[in-house]
């Protein structure tokens, strides 16, 4: 199924800001901290002594408030990253303002960048109704959307729950490749496509209520919804990632060992653990929905000087497409797979011990 197109940020933004808000006295949350892109191992296999092992080993993570890709930053630049830290720092401190140099680096921090690098922050501030004159001398001005004592309590709680699904799903002493897998494999038995969402869409309806955290709180979404989502999960454990838009479809994209490789999780959903949506590259893409690659949009509807070159030609991981994966086992560095044949299935066992 083609999904939903993002609406440009302009009118993201208009629609944020005519939500009504509340603003009172400052809380302060769990601090913020800086955490780099460059990732530790992580993932979940689906075998009862795996998740065994992973539950009894405890909880070992801690959700990183202040994260962003290096897509984020080819694409939007060093000085629009650095005010997302700083809204990021405000919001966590119960503040009215942030560091921003200029009016368009504030409509874009605030649009973008929650999405997919800490999806609370879109729940509980807003901009400024007159956006273009929210910065001025360096500092911009937000408005919360509801009071400071209830945005402190969102974002625990959103923090308890991202912790909880990776201290889940994933441990510590996982590869990147381990982290996506597994929290691809998560993502295909947990969450639901909402197709009534997905019809208003299609006919035109207006719909303000998607986002990330939206599917991580109620376990249901749109391509959008459940690309940034996995986007998300994916920077928490330090794996490289962010997501594309084409047409109505939006889907993720990372960084593993210096390459690109697009996963779309969304399509999971209705078939669990088909690995012909994990690690494609470009030609896989293109070929499984006819999609146009001079139409990709990496990370948002936004133009650098310089448009970066993400393009995913590796093919490595090309002999999974055909499978499901049954489990994989991290310790010997396996995927058991099957596919359908004419005559029944075919199991396969996938070493990647290499990778």
């Amino acid at each position: 199924m083609k999904l939903i197109k993002r609406v440009f940020s302009l009118v993201l933004c208009f629609v944020i800001a005519a939500v009504s808000v509340t603003g009172c006295s400052s809380v302060v949350t769990k601090e913020s901290t800086t955490v780099t892109t460059t990732a530790a191992p992580t993932t979940v296999p689906e075998t009862s002594e795996t998740t065994e092992q992973t539950t009894t080993a405890g909880p070992w993570f801690t959700v990183q408030p202040k994260v962003y890709s290096s897509f984020h930053e080819r694409v939007f630049g060093k000085q629009m990253c650095d005010a997302w830290y700083s809204l990021v720092d405000a919001v966590m401190a119960g503040e009215d303002s942030f560091s921003c140099p200029n009016g368009h680096i504030y409509l874009w921090t605030m649009a973008e960048f929650p999405k997919v690098c800490f999806p609370v922050i879109g729940e509980i501030v807003k901009p400024k109704d007159h956006y273009d004159l929210a910065s001025i001398n360096g500092t911009a001005e937000f408005d919360y959307k509801v009071s400071k004592e209830e945005a402190a309590k969102k974002i625990a709680e959103f923090e308890e729950l991202a912790e909880d699904i990776i201290n889940e799903v994933i441990r510590p002493e996982y590869t990147d490749f381990e982290k996506a897998l597994a929290l691809y494999s998560y993502f295909t038995h947990t969450y639901t496509y909402d197709y009534d969402t997905f019809r208003k869409v299609e006919s035109n309806e207006a719909v303000n209520y998607t986002s990330s955290y939206r599917l991580l709180t109620t376990k249901t979404g749109i391509c959008c919804e459940i690309a940034e989502a996995y986007s998300y999960l994916l920077l928490q454990v330090g794996v490289d990632a962010a997501t594309v838009i084409n047409a109505k479809h939006e889907w993720s994209i990372i960084k593993l060992n210096d390459k690109y490789y697009h996963i779309d999780p969304t399509f999971g959903l209705s078939d669990w653990d088909n690995l012909s949506y994990f690690l494609m590259n470009d030609e896989q893409r293109i070929y499984t929905d006819l999609y146009n690659d001079k139409t990709f949009q990496y990370v948002a509807y936004y133009d650098p000087e310089v448009p970066p070159d993400f393009s995913a030609s590796d093919d490595t991981y090309k002999v999974l497409w055909d499978y499901h994966m049954t489990y994989f086992d991290p310790t010997e560095k396996k995927i058991e797979c099957w596919r359908y044949k004419e005559d029944g299935t075919e199991n396969y066992t996938y070493d990647y011990s290499g990778h």
